[in-house]
Parts: C-alpha cells; structure tokens; sequence
C-alpha cells in the first residue's frame, strides 16, 4: 500500500499539497476499493463518512427527482475527487455515486481530513482549492449548457477529462455512452455526430478510446464557437 500510496500522491493534487507527516496519516487510514460498473459506491442522504479518488474508470452523481426520474449531475474519472464537501460537513449525501465502469477507487475517511487538516495549512488550503473548483465547475457546467453548441460541449468535456500520454491527450469513454449525453444536455445521436465532426481537427476514436493529438485545434474550435 506504501509504494501505491506514492504515486498515488503524484497525482492527487490534494495529497501533494499535505505535508509529510500528514500524508502518512492518510496512508494509514486510506483504503483501495474496486467497483464493477453499476454498484452503488453510496446512495443519496446516507452519511459521509469517507471523501473518495477515482483512479480508474468512471463515476456518476446523480439524485433521484420527485417524480422518479434519475437527474445526473456529474461524472469522474481519473484524478478526480467527489463527496469531499459532504465528508468534511460530516452530512447526508447530497447526492448519490455509481460506478458508471469498472473503477478503482481510493477513500480516505472524512474524519481523518478534518483531523489532518486542522494541524496541516498546505491541507487545509488545498481543501479550499477543491470546494472552490466544484462551485467554477458547475458555474462552467451551467454555462455550457445554456450557451454553447453539442459541438462545443463534446470538445470541451473531452479537453476537461484527458490525460497526457505519449501520442497526445486521452481519454477512455464509459461503457455507457449515454452518461455522456445525458451530461452534456444533448442526444446520444447527438454526441456521435459531434465526434465525427471532431476528426478532422485531430481526433481519432477507436472503441472506448479518443486521442486528442491537436488540442490547440479544440481551443480554437471553442473560441471560435464561443465567438459565433
């Protein structure tokens, strides 16, 4: 757990913010947990009692409305944390997680950050950073999705979850699909269409998998959306 628990922290901005001491803390306590797609990770008003990483795969945030119907509210993949605000409030879950793929997942227990970071400011400031990037994500979120194009929306979701590998950017799409679409406010034809119409700027799709080996061609694409 100690050598996985390292890079782990390479890659999690809120770890390498936490100082020595208060990442052994965390390792202590930390535990990896593998999900197949469709098992419920915690169900919506059940109590936070951990802050969850994902390292592989995808996660949906999702709440069930009055009348039945599920209301998706966001998705994570690699790198990314969720329920962090909901932890460190020691609340109901304001909201619920599946694993929308296969996923592994790391989960530190909400009561250890409160605790680590009471004594660590790197921590404490990184905390901050994270509720700061949730609140500009959903106000980016809304934005896109009352003023841009499906175009611009694909582009902009895929640019927002790449990683960085050898041949360009990354990303491996969930199973399903229409988790996507749903996110983004359009149709599942919709979403197809717009990565078709994304290949000749540089994207390629093969499977699950889209490599992004232009992305100064998506930044311009999008200010030239945002321009028209």
């Amino acid at each position: 757990m100690a050598d996985t628990f390292a890079l782990i922290t390479r890659s999690c901005a809120l770890l390498r913010a936490a100082g020595p001491q208060t990442r052994e803390r965390l390792r202590r306590s930390a535990r990896l947990r593998h999900y197949h797609r469709g098992e419920t990770i915690f169900l919506h008003q059940s109590r936070a009692q951990a802050c969850h990483l994902v390292l592989e795969g995808w996660v949906k945030l999702y709440r069930i409305a009055p009348n039945g119907c599920e209301a998706l509210l966001g998705i994570h993949t690699r790198g990314e944390t969720f329920g962090l605000a909901d932890g460190l409030r020691g609340a109901a879950r304001s909201f619920g997680a599946d694993a929308a793929s296969d996923c592994d997942l790391l989960i530190l227990p909400a009561p250890e950050i409160r605790a680590a970071a009471a004594t660590d400011p790197g921590l404490q400031e990184a905390l901050l950073h994270e509720s700061f990037a949730a609140t500009d994500g959903l106000l980016d979120q809304i934005t896109d999705l009352k003023s841009c194009s499906a175009l611009q929306r694909v582009a902009a979701f895929l640019c927002a979850h790449a990683c960085v590998t050898e041949d360009g950017l990354r990303v491996i799409l969930p199973f399903e699909k229409h988790l996507i679409a749903a996110y983004l406010g359009i149709k599942p034809e919709s979403l197809s269409r717009a990565l078709s119409r994304l290949k000749p700027l540089g994207v390629t799709i093969s499977r699950d998998i889209v490599l992004i080996r232009d992305p100064e061609a998506l930044d311009a694409l999008l200010r030239e959306e945002a321009a028209a």
